[in-house]
């Protein structure tokens, strides 16, 4: 039988004896063989006559064991317990100077076409099956693009010739699989516990207590030498509240924790506590005053509500995401999907006073949003982002971006993503500093009163049926709406505080993190599920894996005051309030 390679022997061994020479999963090294001699195929033999052959192909399973359940009221909810194993396959036509990537015929989107799901036995043979038919797939679709790319570029000059793939040293690291999962029972006893708390709370009228716990390994192999074994734990805890105010208005609230175990979710003491919090906050709510007219002025962001306004207005801009080419024709409709601080590297996007980096390496004390190598076997490590207020780089992959030299090790999925975004303060102030800034901003304008948010809605952490709005993408160029508060207060000059029910933002433009006058000189970490951009991606050849799946992302950022922000009450109709009354008390 002919003997097929796709490396130098040497580094053909190297590669498996550092994946293999620890103690790894029973079915590692049994998968990773099948998917090595596969793509040594591949790349030996896979070519259709007069066509291009694969020069660049890389394998990925994501092999995911989970448990997820909930509980309304008390009241189980659906429980599950799964397992998958999911291959993608990224497959490239031409050479990196020009290849199937990067371009978007309009009305088509190019998608791979499908994905492949991979038996969970330790079987070669059908494992080598499988991912032979979804390569196949993934070369005939690659042929389609480079051929449409081609044609669609025939009648124009590339402006900027970046090329389709940036270079990487080959990298290899494997580490230790995790344990088994969390019993189910001991699940489902929590979240009915904590749900039954919402029956002593008459004024709730829908609620939901949510637990997931997943092991997922992740299996990599390119055929440029790298390879990577990841694990990827993750356990969220999450407790939603819907309620209406004596007006119509609807209120909601949440509390989501993230941790690497359930171990750390599920032995706190607190959580308990969390939700009676979180009916005491809203039951406030639903009588308290609304803001009278448009605010615009000071502005102070704290704990919870500073890292979530940084994560829907910044972070989706950090992404190092390419406008891919197109038809000359369509060219401008499609430049203005792109993300504006592209064209901002170099330039001031934050206050003075203020750095950014973004790290994976992070581990421990809250930070759950690391990794040591991504998704394209490139090693993690920190990158800083904003320096002294002045935007250095954006977190990229392999895909070349203008200004942006190589991937800074933040592929998860099909594109970049932040991980661990770390915000520091050259001039930390106090609380009491800080709301002393805040007071003469007041003065200044003379104001009656500031606004202090303390919680802002979350728009991926609804209740059911409250609808789902996307937190980038606004009114115009530069400008996204973000969630509204879920806990504001108007701050008067004698430190009164008086409750609002809700209040809503403005567009929020580009410039507005330039407009910070103070930060606290303590953090709030928080974790939130990562969202999409907005922005166009590379449309690499992808079979079986969505942009960032289910990737999380964990910021760390002091309380924050902004000069002058546009605030107003709610726009829209209020809905009616029940027809009845609720069932189980009755006035």
């Amino acid at each position: 039988m002919k003997k097929r390679t796709f490396l130098p022997d040497a580094l053909a061994t190297t590669v498996l004896v550092a994946l293999f020479g620890t103690t790894t999963h029973a079915d590692d090294e049994v998968l990773m063989q099948a998917m090595h001699d596969e793509l040594a195929r591949t790349m030996d033999e896979l070519r259709m006559e007069d066509m291009d052959s694969p020069y660049f192909v890389a394998y990925t399973v994501r092999d995911t064991a989970q448990v997820s359940t909930g509980a309304s009221f008390g009241a189980l909810l659906p429980s599950s317990k799964s397992r998958s194993r999911r291959l993608s396959v990224e497959l490239r036509v031409g050479d990196p100077s020009f290849d199937n990537t990067n371009f978007r015929a309009m009305g088509s989107f190019q998608s791979g076409g499908g994905g492949a799901m991979l038996p969970l036995t330790d079987d070669a043979v059908e494992i080598r099956r499988q991912i032979w038919l979804a390569t196949d797939a993934a070369y005939k679709n690659a042929l389609k693009q480079i051929a449409a790319k081609r044609a669609g570029l025939q009648n124009a000059t590339r402006i900027e010739d970046l090329g389709d793939l940036a270079p990487q040293e080959p990298y290899t690291h494997t580490d230790e699989a995790h344990g088994d999962l969390p019993g189910l029972p001991d699940i489902e006893t929590l979240v009915r516990n904590l749900s039954m708390q919402f029956r002593d709370m008459p004024h709730i009228m829908d609620s939901s207590v949510r637990a997931r716990v997943s092991q997922a390994r992740t299996y990599y192999l390119n055929s440029e030498g790298s390879s990577f074994i990841r694990s990827d734990p993750l356990a969220r805890l999450s407790v939603t509240a819907e309620t209406q105010a004596v007006d119509g208005t609807m209120l909601h609230d949440f509390r989501a924790i993230y941790a690497d175990s359930w171990d750390e979710i599920g032995k706190r003491d607190d959580l308990a506590a969390e939700v009676e919090a979180l009916g005491t906050a809203i039951a406030a709510r639903r009588s308290a005053a609304k803001l009278e007219d448009r605010y615009i002025g000071p502005v102070l962001f704290e704990g919870q509500a500073a890292a979530e306004f940084t994560a829907q207005v910044l972070v989706p801009r950090l992404r190092g995401v390419r406008t891919p080419d197109t038809e000359s024709r369509f060219a401008g409709s499609m430049q203005q999907s792109g993300n504006p601080f592209l064209d901002k590297i170099g330039a001031r996007v934050l206050a003075r006073f203020l750095d950014l980096k973004d790290d994976p390496t992070l581990t421990g004390n809250g930070f759950v949003s690391g990794y040591p190598v991504d998704d394209e076997g490139v090693p993690a490590e920190a990158t800083s982002l904003v320096e002294n207020g002045i935007l250095k780089t954006l977190v990229t992959t392999r895909n070349p971006v203008r200004g942006i030299d190589g991937s800074t090790g933040n592929r998860r999925g099909s594109g970049p993503q932040p991980s661990n975004v770390a915000m520091t303060s050259k001039r930390g102030m106090t609380r009491e500093e800080l709301y002393g800034e805040m007071y003469l901003l007041m003065e200044e304008r003379e104001a009656e009163y500031g606004i202090v948010v303390r919680r802002l809605g979350n728009p991926r952490m609804k209740p059911a049926g409250s609808g789902f709005s996307i937190s980038f993408g606004g009114s115009g160029p530069g400008q996204g709406n973000i969630e509204n508060a879920l806990l504001a207060y108007k701050v008067f000059p004698d430190g009164r505080e008086e409750l609002l029910q809700t209040v809503e933002f403005a567009g929020i433009a580009d410039s507005v993190f330039k407009e910070i006058v103070a930060a606290s000189d303590s953090n709030t970490i928080y974790t939130r599920t990562a969202g999409s951009s907005g922005f166009s991606s590379g449309m690499v050849v992808m079979i079986g894996m969505t942009p960032a799946q289910g990737s999380t992302v964990t910021l760390s950022v002091p309380d924050l005051l902004f000069e002058e922000l546009s605030v107003r009450k709610p726009t829209g109709n209020l809905p009616h309030l029940p027809v009845a009354a609720h069932p189980f008390f009755e006035e």
